[in-house]
């Protein structure tokens, strides 16, 4: 059903009148690594990992010669270079961001799948994204979400927008999830607040900052939740660094913490990159979650290779 709606939503894109100034891109990329994690009850388990390896098209239309109103798109899809299939879905494929939408003067309007503006709101302070020390394993708030309506402001000064998510409740047609956030980018640093408002169950909050420091970036984050069934609120915290060594090297350290999913939960990730080429690069990390729950406590080492095109 996935590779079906891909290929009648080309079909669209495609079918209608070259006049109307169109552009588009495919890209994608195969994203894999050797895993090999030990558990002091579980014992040693080495694997070959998908890492969310996807293509898709995204494009838009310039609907007249004399107008700024574009029809804006995007088709995702992840698919599994390692099994053969993607895990958890039907098929083959898993669908990812994929909308349509309209753009002006006065920001965009889309609808489709989409990560929620609280998601993006971490403004790529995961240095490990995809990976096995992924932030969404210590923090809630890591959504996709279908049956999305999203708008974005255009950016003030051209450094402050801000992005404003509605989404249908599966569980209640009078009650919807709601997103957003507020975000600035400027020379010196760029900073971000996201809040999910019922969220899953969950209210949450997000202070986001990356700060570019010569060759290095630092990124702090921190998070409220609250469970609105039990009434607790947790606290989750990340910081991550990085530095570029020679023309293509890259240093990475993380660390995230936070009991939101694992009790007493701590993530502890170094890594480094090497760039093979524009397009691809190898990598390796040794990453180490501490948990008060034994079975949940584990130590990682990967390496892996990820190739764009």
């Amino acid at each position: 059903m996935a590779l079906r709606s891909f290929y009648v939503a080309v079909f669209i894109i495609f079918g209608i009148n070259n006049q109307l100034y169109a552009s588009h891109d495919w890209y994608g990329k195969v994203f894999v690594d050797y895993q090999s994690t030990s558990n002091d009850i579980n014992g040693n388990k080495t694997d070959v990992n998908n890492n969310a390896s996807r293509f898709g098209i995204k494009g838009s239309f310039l609907l007249s010669d004399n107008s700024k109103l574009k029809l804006v798109y995007q088709a995702e899809y992840q698919f599994d270079p390692v099994d053969g299939k993607a895990r958890g879905d039907d098929g083959t494929l898993k669908q990812r961001n994929t909308f349509v939408g309209i753009q002006t003067d006065l920001g965009m309007l889309f609808a489709g799948t989409h990560d929620s503006a609280f998601k993006k709101s971490q403004l790529k302070i995961d240095l490990f994204n995809d990976l096995a020390p992924d932030i969404k394993n210590i923090l809630h708030g890591e959504n996709r979400l279908e049956d999305f309506i999203g708008y974005t402001t255009p950016k003030y000064m051209g450094k402050i927008s801000a992005t404003f998510n509605s989404i249908k409740n599966p569980s209640s047609s009078d009650k919807k999830y709601r997103s957003y956030s507020v975000n600035f980018s400027g020379n010196l640093f760029q900073a971000a607040i996201g809040v999910d408002d019922s969220m899953k169950g969950y209210d949450a909050s997000r202070l986001a900052i990356l700060i570019p420091l010569d060759k290095s970036k630092l990124g702090l984050l921190n998070q409220k939740t609250k469970n609105l069934a039990s009434g607790m609120t947790k606290n989750g915290h990340v910081i991550s660094f990085s530095r570029r060594i020679g023309p293509k090297g890259t240093f990475k350290i993380q660390r995230a913490s936070s009991s939101m999913k694992i009790d007493s939960g701590k993530h502890t990730t170094i890594g480094y990159d090497y760039q093979l080429r524009k397009s691809s690069k190898i990598f390796t990390f040794y990453s180490q979650l501490e948990s008060s729950n034994k079975r949940k406590a584990k130590d990682i080492f990967s390496i892996g290779i990820e190739h764009k095109f």
